[in-house]
């Protein structure tokens, strides 16, 4: 395997490969693509800052919670679902692994990935602006800006070169996607991974469309509203559009129970957030920033065991 160049040859490799500059790399969202209310553009730019709150090292998802861990301390439980979707991509015996963060945020991954693999290459992508500037500041201040690139562009569309990764992923931005399947975001992923490579996907899902009456299925649309979500993968059509595209050894493992002591935080952190950012504080509530607020509010009230989300984790092999 071909050494890449360090510091900013890295950014130049990516766009020689790909006959890209960075800016070309974020295509514009067609107009169908974008909810209406608020745009994902507007939404994280506005509240990302807000995940300060949840997070130190903003990681923009919920925890894996173990034996051995103490369910008070979340930041652990939050580093522990990154290292969870490292150890699937299966990278043993690859001397300087190629990764992808399809819907990166602000790269809290990403940077712990290279805390842990001090010869890969990792390369995010967001549609936001707002993450990708404060990503490279924070990869910079973690000294990892040489080697976690974080570019503007639409995952489903990417235009980056096939073939080109050992391992691709989606932690918790797979949600944003189009479809029931995500089949775009699905097929995007086959064309980048090398033969062999990893895909991993941890979400949310439907279990099934069937909810367990009309307020319950107005909750959820309101839930996806506020996050900027079409709507949820339906985890079977999901699991067949894998198949369609030809990964093999599907796994689908259920993390209800995992991610449940991290989703415990959400009450007291919402709180604490309110009365330091809002009552007692000077910030303003927009639009965006509210919806943040009030999404993990009705989480609950969609979810297993009383309405027909749940979380998974699933890993594919391209064949």
């Amino acid at each position: 395997m071909a050494v890449e160049p360090a510091g900013n040859d890295w950014r130049e490799m990516i766009a020689s490969q790909s006959n890209l500059t960075e800016e070309s790399l974020a295509e514009p969202v067609s107009a169908a693509h974008v909810v209406p209310q608020i745009g994902l553009e507007q939404y994280y730019s506005e509240a990302g800052p807000d995940y300060a709150a949840w997070s130190r090292e903003f990681n923009m998802h919920f925890g894996y919670y173990r034996a051995g861990l103490n369910p008070l301390r979340r930041e652990t439980m939050l580093e522990q679902m990154n290292a969870e979707v490292l150890a699937r991509l299966n990278l043993e015996g690859i001397a300087e692994p190629h990764l992808l963060d399809l819907g990166c945020g602000l790269g809290a991954t990403l940077r712990s990935f290279a805390r842990r693999l001090p010869q890969a290459w990792l390369l995010g992508l967001t549609r936001v602006p707002w993450q990708v500037e404060n990503a490279r500041a924070l990869n910079h201040a973690a000294g990892c800006g040489e080697r976690v690139c974080v570019l503007e562009g639409d995952y489903e569309e990417t235009l980056l070169p096939s073939a080109s990764y050992d391992g691709v992923y989606a932690l918790e931005s797979s949600c944003h996607a189009h479809g029931a399947d995500k089949g775009a975001l699905l097929s995007e992923a086959h064309r980048l991974l090398r033969p062999g490579g990893r895909l991993i996907v941890a979400d949310g899902f439907l279990a099934s469309d069937r909810f367990a009456n009309a307020l319950q299925q107005r909750i959820y649309r309101k839930l996806c509203e506020c996050w900027v979500i079409e709507q949820l993968a339906q985890l079977d059509r999901f699991r067949a559009r894998l198949e369609e595209l030809g990964f093999t050894d599907i796994t689908i493992e259920h993390l209800q129970m995992r991610v449940a002591p991290s989703v415990a935080h959400i009450p007291w952190v919402t709180l604490k957030f309110l009365l330091t950012d809002v009552v007692f504080g000077k910030s303003k509530m927009t639009r965006a920033r509210w919806n943040n607020v009030l999404a993990p509010v009705l989480l609950p009230l969609v979810s297993a065991p009383l309405g027909p989300m749940i979380y998974c984790m699933i890993t594919a092999t391209k064949r």
